[in-house]
Formats: structure tokens, C-alpha cells, sequence
């Protein structure tokens, strides 16, 4: 059973369309939700360490900060809801760019996290708006805080995009992708995580398919949803002693997305990334797609990302996923168990990575034989998992994944050279053989620590010049901000915030966001200021089921919750204490 995202999303209860909820109900002109029992958990009320008085009390309806009116509650999760708006600052005939999506944290998040997740953002935000993965990337538009009666409540504004795919997924025939499908979402995927590891140095620790969404497409889509919310409320609890109402989420959009959405897709949920040249060795995530690195404790990386993504093509295309058949419930997740898996699919790991590996001796003798062999199935092999593609896409596609599922991480091709394997490339130039490429060339990692000058097995990069091409950047960004359209140097407003000590040096190259009015720009520099105001057709449910899963993310999220509660209690800067004035983003 997989690990839910950060945020999960309650699509168990809206399985109505846009189509049918137009005659589901009758058509009073003032329609009444149905009202759910005070008796009955709903959506974030089953988190387990839920208290109302953490999460903010929002309504429909609700105006925040005199600009954002909350129309549709588009999910929930572990730390946060998550709400459609419009802004009503917006030109009222901008179609879909008069919504925002706004994530409404719990009120103890700790500064340490808001500062790390700020400084993360601004660099993905401004690293090389060029590159052609920065359009398939999520950026914040906007944050403030808005307060309640038992603290600050930190809100991130995004744009508005699909369902993640997960859920776009249960619309295609079969319930899965096709082998042509995944040839249109792949380079989005690819260029977006180029753009992160060798533009930014960042690593997103937990990409999976509640974390990958895709564009609008259909311009009048939110207009046509929006009006479904007013004709058809979704369901509600009546306020507890807090004030707070529960409401269902609504995550429907509508028809299965095109080809032109496909290939649109963003990685989103940056919650948990991480700076890829720092040392890291702490567990991240979700337990089914831990790369061996991870469970190991041999230091991680880019590469992490890279295995991330070739367990999670399975669960798009395959209705059994990689390692569907080891527990991932919390408590019940055995390390050896999974890397009993791994030696049936990937054979013993080299003696060179588990003399680096730190756990190694839990799991393996003096002499690499692993002390579990009652785990390695001898069934287990990629030939016998890939079952929805064709003899000539199977060959190439087994071939694609053994590119990134490798026991040594500097081994996996980087998202720059799986961007140009035949199984994406062979449709294009019409080639069926497979052309020499080059191994990651990353130096021997030992502790998975890659140079600041570069992604392993990439070139370094160079700065860009301050002009920035108009054409290339995403239309919502510079309708905010026009001045990224502009040929002037930009106001080094976050060199000025690291000198003064407020921000920490996310990498050693120099380009910074330059800074405007909230009329202009994304305001990345506000987290700290307040406002006061074919195969089945029966889906694997236990796959599709986002609900009940990551207890690696859990954890590190119940760590950074108790540090901002600690936080509080010693009487430190905290959300909840008076400093000053963000899957899903549905992430």
C-alpha cells in the first residue's frame, strides 16, 4: 500500500463528474449541501494527531487579505487544506488565470522549516528561467499569513492546475498509461527534475504520482467547476466548538487530459526537497520508493530522484507496481524485505557501495552475502513486470528503467541523458536500435556528495546574462510580473537578505529574483511578513488508494511539527508566536 503525499486528497467521495452532477440534484435556487454527522471523521479530522486548534477555521466564501475569495476546498492533508480562489485583483475576462490555489498550513510549523522551504523556493523560482524544465516546475505566486484565535497560519498561493495523476489516470482506458503516453509525459517529467539537480542543486526527496500534476488545458474548465460548487454544494459538518467547518473536497475536472495537458505536466510539493551538495543521510521518501542509498545509509542525492522515477513509471503503467508486494503501512515497513526485492531484480549490490554504506552490516555479512535470503524471489525480474507494452516497447522500456534502477547511484543516467534513450526518442527519429550512450559520470560518489559545479554526468553551467527571453517564461509569471520581460539588471534584493543573515546560500552561483510589488511579481521574499487580515478495468485499490500510505515523509513531518511546537514552548520565533508579517498545492 503506497504512502499518502503530503496532501491527500478525498476522491474516494466524488467519484460524480461534471456531467452528472448537473442532474444528480434538483434545481432550487438556493441549494442546501447535505450535512455529514458530527459523530463522523472527515477528510483531515482522520490525520492522526488531528486538533482543531492547529488548522485554520476557513469558509466558502471567505475573503483573505481583502484579494483572495475561497470558492472550492480542493483537498487536504498532514499539514495543510487546500482551496481554489479567485483573486480578485485579476482582469475579470483572464479565464482560468482569475483562480489561484491556495495552500492554508496548520499554525506550528517551526521558522527553521519556512526559512529552508523559502530559500529552496526563490532558488527554483529564479535559478535560469531559459531552461526548458523551468515550465514544468511549480512555483509560489504569492504568500501571507492570515490569523486565527490560536495563531498564524502560513498561506502559499500557486496556480491552478489538474488533478495529479493519479487521479487523471483513472480517466485513460485500462486506468493506466499507455507506452505512447508515457513517451508525452516523460520529457515534462525529465526536463522538470534536469531543471531542479542542475539548475538549482535541489533534490525533491519524494517525487511520485500525488506529486506530478498537469495543466488546465480547457480554458472555461474552473468557470464550469466553480458553478458545479454553487448549483451542488459539496458536503459539510456543521462548525465545531473551534469554529471550524469540515467540508469534502471536490477534485473532479472533468474529461480524461489531452495530449497537449499530458505533455503540460509540473512537478509540484516541494515540502520536503533538499539541497542535493549538502551531506545527507536522513530517511526520505515514501517507503516504496526508497532507493537502496536511503534504506542503506550511504548518503544520497540527485540520483535518489532518479530511482524515484523509474519505480513510479510502474505504477502508471503496470496494475502491480515494483514492489507492491512488500507492507508499507507504518510499523509494518521491513527494509529487508524490500531489499530482498531488489537482489531478485537488480542481483547482490556491488561490495564498493555497501563498504560506503552505514546500515550495511544490518542487513548483509562480512562477505556482501545478504543475511535475509528468505526475501529474494527468484520470480522477481523486470521481464515478468512489464506486461501492457508490446515485445519491441517492452525491450526498450526494461531497458529506459534499468538506467535508473541501479544499486550505486552514480551509475543511474541522469534526468539529462534519459532524456535522450530510444524509448522516448524512437517515435521521433524513427530508430529501433539503441545508440551508445554514456553512464553517469559522476566521480565516485563514496558519500553521495556531487560537486557544486554541476549534476553528475552533466556539464557545469553557466550563469546566465541579466536579460531574461520573454517568450520563454510562463504567461501567469509575467502578467504578475512584468518586469521578468525586461531587459534591466534586477534588484539584488535576496543577496541584500543573505548578508544580513535571514536567508541561507542555497548554492554558490549568483542569480537572484529580482524584487517587485505583489502587482508585479511572486512575493517570495513575504514568508516572514504579516497581514492581518487494457488489461483490467478494474483498478488495483490498493494502488490507487493516496490515502493511507509515506510513512517516511510522516515521519520527518511529525519532526518538523514537533520543532515548531518546541519551538514555541521555549518562547522562540515561531508561526505561532507572533512572527512577523504553500502536493499541495492539491500537492
Amino acid at each position: 500500500m503506497r504512502p499518502a503525499n503530503l496532501l491527500k486528497r478525498a476522491h474516494s467521495h466524488n467519484k460524480q463528474t461534471i456531467s452528472n452532477l448537473l442532474h444528480s440534484r434538483g434545481t432550487s435556487p438556493h441549494p442546501q449541501p447535505d450535512l455529514i454527522s458530527g459523530h463522523k471523521k472527515v477528510e483531515e479530522e482522520e490525520n492522526p494527531n488531528y486538533k482543531p486548534e492547529n488548522w485554520y477555521p476557513a469558509r466558502l466564501g471567505e475573503i483573505l487579505v481583502h484579494r483572495y475569495e475561497l470558492v472550492v476546498k480542493l483537498g487536504f492533508g498532514v499539514t495543510a487544506t487546500v482551496w481554489l480562489a479567485k483573486d480578485l485583483h485579476a482582469d475579470i475576462n483572464s479565464g482560468n488565470r482569475k483562480y489561484v490555489t491556495i495552500k492554508i498550513n496548520v499554525n506550528i510549523l517551526g521558522k527553521e522549516f519556512q526559512d529552508g522551504r523559502r530559500a529552496i523556493a526563490e532558488k527554483l523560482f529564479s535559478a535560469n528561467p531559459q531552461h526548458p524544465g523551468y515550465g514544468h516546475v511549480r512555483f509560489m505566486l504569492d504568500t501571507f499569513k492570515v490569523h486565527s484565535k490560536h495563531g498564524e497560519h502560513l498561506c502559499i498561493v500557486y496556480d491552478v492546475l489538474r488533478e495529479p495523476i493519479d487521479l487523471c489516470m483513472t480517466k485513460f482506458p485500462h486506468r493506466r498509461f499507455t507506452g505512447s503516453k508515457l513517451r508525452i509525459l516523460l520529457p515534462a517529467l525529465l526536463q522538470g527534475l534536469d531543471y531542479m539537480h542542475s539548475e538549482c542543486r535541489v533534490v525533491h526527496t519524494d517525487l511520485k504520482p500525488d506529486n506530478i500534476m498537469m495543466g488546465l488545458g480547457d480554458p472555461t474548465i474552473l468557470d464550469v467547476f466553480v458553478q458545479q460548487e454553487h448549483d451542488h454544494p459539496s458536503p459539510r459538518k456543521a462548525p465545531d466548538n473551534h469554529g471550524r467547518i469540515i467540508y469534502r473536497s471536490r477534485s473532479d475536472l472533468g474529461e480524461a487530459p489531452t495530449e497537449a495537458v499530458i505533455a503540460s505536466a509540473k512537478i509540484t510539493d516541494i515540502g520536503l526537497a533538499a539541497w542535493g551538495d549538502e551531506k545527507n543521510t536522513k530517511p526520505i521518501q515514501s517507503n516504496a520508493f526508497m532507493a537502496p542509498e536511503v534504506i542503506l545509509q550511504a548518503g544520497w542525492s540527485y540520483p535518489a530522484d532518479i530511482w524515484n522515477l523509474g519505480v513510479m513509471l510502474f505504477d502508471l503503467l503496470e496494475q502491480i507496481a515494483l514492489f507492491d508486494s512488500i507492507n508499507t503501512e507504518p510499523d509494518n515497513y521491513r527494509p529487508e524485505q524490500h531489499l530482498g526485492l531488489m537482489i531478485s531484480l537488480l542481483g547482490p549490490p556491488p561490495k564498493e557501495f555497501l563498504a560506503r554504506c552505514a546500515k550495511a552490516k544490518k542487513y548483509f555479512d562480512a562477505d556482501g552475502q545478504f543475511k535475509y535470503p528468505k526475501y529474494v524471489g527468484e520470480d522477481c525480474k523486470f521481464e515478468h513486470a512489464v506486461h501492457r507494452l508490446n515485445p519491441e516497447d517492452k525491450e526498450l522500456f526494461i531497458d529506459f528503467v534499468q538506467k535508473m534502477l541501479t544499486w550505486a547511484p552514480e551509475d543511474r543516467w541522469t534526468a539529462k541523458q534519459l532524456l535522450d534513450h530510444p524509448f522516448l526518442t524512437k517515435e521521433r527519429e524513427g530508430c529501433w536500435d539503441t545508440p551508445p550512450l554514456s553512464r553517469a559520470s559522476t566521480t565516485s560518489v563514496g558519500s553521495m556528495i556531487p560537486s557544486r559545479t554541476g549534476t553528475p554526468g552533466l556539464p557545469p553551467t553557466s550563469a546566465p546574462n541579466n536579460q531574461t527571453i520573454h517568450s520563454n517564461l510562463p504567461a501567469r509569471l509575467l502578467e504578475l510580473c512584468p518586469s521578468l520581460g525586461s531587459t534591466e539588471a534586477p534588484e539584488p534584493k535576496i543577496e541584500r537578505q543573505l548578508s544580513n543573515g535571514s536567508l541561507k546560500a542555497p548554492a554558490t552561483d549568483e542569480r537572484s529574483a529580482s524584487t517587485t510589488t505583489l502587482a508585479q511579481r511572486p512575493k517570495m521574499e513575504t514568508l516572514t511578513e504579516s497581514k492581518s487580515e487494457t488489461d483490467a478495468e478494474t483498478p488495483n485499490a490498493k494502488r490507487l488508494s493516496a490515502n493511507k500510505q509515506n510513512e517516511s515523509s510522516q515521519a520527518m513531518i511529525d519532526a518538523i511539527l514537533n520543532r515548531g511546537k518546541a519551538h514555541a514552548s521555549k518562547g522562540e520565533p515561531s508561526p505561532t508566536n507572533g512572527s512577523s508579517s504553500k502536493h499541495p498545492e492539491r500537492e
